[in-house]
């Protein structure tokens, strides 16, 4: 693809605006509470000080909310006991920023109980926190609603590390993104923050030998150890992403393969020579990922807790197959090469289902890298249990 070709469209795809929910408004809590966004930005400020890895957190916590299903919030839904959430994904076991996100809403909720929603806690988060690593300050209008649903088919289907390029672009051109958008919010997200080692495969695409010797020295054979996605300004948004990616010195596959694929290549190499050009770029990719299948009006709801629906009990599908798997902070996962003991049952509510259920445990095992003793497992009553399993490590921050 021509360069000069490839610049016009960075410049079109910036200058066109997201379709925004009529809904969705700068001002929407100017009068119900109008201390709203100064609340989210000093929590998240507050956050960022403490640990800058925060801002890398909320921004993959607010692409993996809106890329399932829409920007409703629904990420943050702790599990009932009838029906697995979102947050059980296997793509979201590791997520961050949770309590970031519970915090802000505590606050709130003493200022003007019942007034400011979860979802646009998630996306304004994400807003400040980007502006926090010196990338740009872009438009979060406010409005939305939180979800009455959180289905963990919705978030499994999320794209991975080690996804293929031509998927990759159709999974986001699906949510309405082009090419250059996708590079853009690639190069964004993964220039801040940390990788785990367990995730980084150095041999599925070619890589820099003196990065694979840093980054094996930095793992040292260990799941748990954590290398910088950036390793150049790794807290800090920048365009060194592209540099990185077309050198093969990313740890991450996807971004060494979008540096050498022939589609993604020439979009690395114009935004490389024109870092300005991709700024207001990933400015209007992140508006638009914010804006994703809204609920706005009177659907959905405003959770007084961000983890809870209102009404569980009303929001529950007793239909679903429920996987559960414990918080990797309560098993001591946040301590290098912890791992506890968990049990991971599989539960049809509805009559029968042990052949399938039997098969959903055996995939959720895979997806969080449970390992698991299959003799020891059994069927009780609907119920697939198996109390060999080991969660070994928690997913990337990525």
């Amino acid at each position: 693809m021509d360069a000069r070709l490839v610049t016009l469209l960075l410049l079109a795809a910036a200058a066109s605006a997201p379709l925004a929910s009529p809904q969705l408004d700068s001002a929407f809590y100017k009068t119900t509470c109008p201390d709203a966004e100064k609340v989210i930005f000093d929590v998240v400020q507050n956050r960022f000080k403490q640990d800058p890895g925060t801002a890398a957190g909320l921004l993959r916590l607010v692409f993996h909310d809106c890329f399932a299903n829409g920007c409703d919030a629904s990420i943050l839904i702790d599990p009932l006991s009838n029906q697995a959430s979102e947050k059980e994904a296997g793509p979201n076991i590791s997520v961050r920023g949770y309590d970031v996100i519970e915090e802000i809403k505590t606050e709130l909720e003493k200022k003007c109980p019942g007034v400011v929603s979860c979802a646009d806690i998630v996306a304004a988060s994400a807003r400040d926190a980007v502006k926090l690593t010196g990338g740009p300050a872009y438009e979060v209008p406010m409005g939305r609603r939180d979800s009455l649903t959180s289905n963990r088919e919705d978030a499994d289907a999320l794209p991975g590390p080690d996804i293929a390029v031509p998927k990759l672009i159709d999974e986001f051109s699906k949510q309405g993104f082009s090419l250059e958008e996708m590079i853009a919010m690639l190069a964004g997200g993964h220039s801040i923050g940390i990788c785990r080692c367990f995730f980084i495969e150095t041999d599925a695409a070619p890589i820099d030998p003196e990065y694979r010797k840093n980054i094996s020295a930095a793992c040292d054979g260990k799941d748990s150890g954590t290398v910088p996605m950036d390793s150049v300004s790794p807290n800090v948004f920048d365009g060194t992403y592209f540099a990185l990616a077309l050198a093969k010195k990313m740890p991450l596959t996807i971004d060494r393969l979008v540096g050498m694929d022939p589609k993604t290549e020439p979009v690395l190499k114009a935004m490389e020579a024109k870092p300005a050009d991709f700024v207001p770029l990933f400015a209007k990719s992140m508006e638009k990922l914010s804006v994703l299948k809204v609920l706005t009006g009177k659907d959905g709801e405003i959770r007084k807790t961000c983890s809870e629906f209102n009404n569980p009990q009303a929001s529950s599908d007793t239909s679903v197959i429920r996987i559960s798997s414990l918080n990797p902070d309560q098993m001591g996962l946040s301590q290098p090469g912890a791992a506890k003991p968990a049990v991971a049952e599989a539960r049809k509510v509805a009559p029968g289902g042990e052949e399938e259920a039997t098969k959903r445990i055996r995939n959720a095992v895979k997806l969080t890298k449970t390992f698991v003793n299959e003799a020891a497992a059994k069927v009780e009553g609907g119920v697939v249990v198996n109390k060999a399993a080991q969660i070994q490590t928690p997913k990337p921050n990525v």
